[in-house]
């Protein structure tokens, strides 16, 4: 069963259906900043830990938060630059909103949800995310959003913004405007318009050629060959091939020197499916990986695949896609050899009839 976060920003409820929802946001809409997850999220894969596995996100929507501390006005350029850019020549009608704060949060609609193996969603959306900025330079577009990827939460439209230093309504409320009125409107005239709860809300304009950009950024990322004429049936199939049900496969250089035993694998595949690993099963994977003369980036990989949230202040992998964590560093400078069977039978990741040594 899908459910969506509600926060204040904290998160604080699952919501499974729209009055969920809708009795979250009667209950704190003028007192608290209301949030919602940009996604929808599967309970089937968190029952045990009872927290959210961001990897199950269905990926229906591209999520954009532009931000300025000090000039809205810029995140307003951003916007129209980017609609006039990438938009316009996708014939894509965007959904767009003035968050009440400092700048606008926009979605570009799917046609159908794009089913990624789960442990890529996160990468897959953040480097598509950081490919938009670049290109198209959008030095608005928050890291903060880019980086969180899949576990985003957005500001919920026609609710009140809360002043966060004196903790009440500033009398704007977050709204959503059409791609003419963003175009056409000054700043201080899309502020006017949202003085009020306008009530204002347009349905997605769902577009495969949305969809089909994203698609094939992921393609290009896994060097999968694609040409105008393959469906998008076809481009999903091809990377869920060359991708595989387990990170190992994904992402990762072919010239290390020897794969990891089975046993090892068989724990990786269990933390993946979990989103969390302990401190011990760290060690475990990451000196059977630099034993097995696995590259910095390949083990931050499979760290990155591992867990469903940030981790990366724990040291076992970093924003750079090429570096390795401090945790790998340190290991790999004490040259420690990779845990013995024996070792491993202790510790409950391997056995007596498992084939490994």
């Amino acid at each position: 069963m899908y459910f969506r976060e509600f926060g204040i920003p904290a998160r604080i409820a699952r919501c499974y259906e729209v009055k969920d929802l809708e009795a979250q946001i009667k209950k704190y809409n003028g007192k608290k900043n209301c949030y919602t997850s940009v996604y929808v999220f599967d309970d089937e894969k968190d029952k045990d830990s009872g927290k959210t596995n961001y990897e199950t996100a269905m990926l229906n929507t591209i999520w954009f938060d532009f931000d300025h501390n000090k000039d809205v006005e810029k995140c307003l350029k951003d916007v129209r630059k980017f609609i006039r850019r990438f938009c316009n020549p996708l014939k894509i009608t965007p959904r767009i909103y003035l968050t009440g704060g400092k700048g606008f949060q926009m979605n570009i609609d799917f046609l159908t949800p794009v089913e990624l193996p789960h442990h890529i969603k996160r990468e897959a959306l953040r480097e598509y995310l950081k490919h938009l900025k670049k290109k198209y330079y959008l030095h608005t577009l928050d890291d903060i959003c880019i980086n969180n990827s899949v576990s985003c939460m957005r500001r919920i439209v026609n609710t009140a913004y809360i002043s966060k230093i004196e903790g009440i309504p500033t009398g704007v409320w977050c709204t959503q405007f059409t791609v003419a009125q963003i175009m056409d409107s000054d700043i201080a005239e899309l502020y006017a318009m949202a003085l009020e709860d306008t009530g204002a809300h347009y349905p997605p304009i769902q577009s495969k050629k949305a969809q089909r950009n994203f698609i094939e950024f992921v393609c290009d990322m896994h060097e999968i060959k694609h040409t105008v004429s393959n469906s998008v049936d076809y481009l999903l199939n091809k990377i869920d091939e060359a991708v595989g049900s387990i990170s190992l496969s994904s992402g990762i250089s072919s010239d290390y020197i020897k794969p990891p035993r089975r046993c090892v694998i068989e724990l990786i595949e269990r933390n993946i499916k979990r989103g969390h690993s302990s401190h011990e099963q760290n060690n475990i994977i990451a000196m059977e990986l630099i034993n097995g003369g696995w590259k910095d980036k390949d083990i931050s990989f499979v760290f990155r695949s591992i867990y469903d949230e940030d981790a990366g202040d724990w040291g076992w992998y970093t924003d750079d896609i090429n570096k390795a964590g401090r945790q790998i560093e340190t290991l790999r400078g004490k040259a420690i050899n990779r845990y013995s069977k024996d070792k491993l039978i202790s510790l409950g990741v391997c056995h007596d009839k498992c084939d490994c040594v």
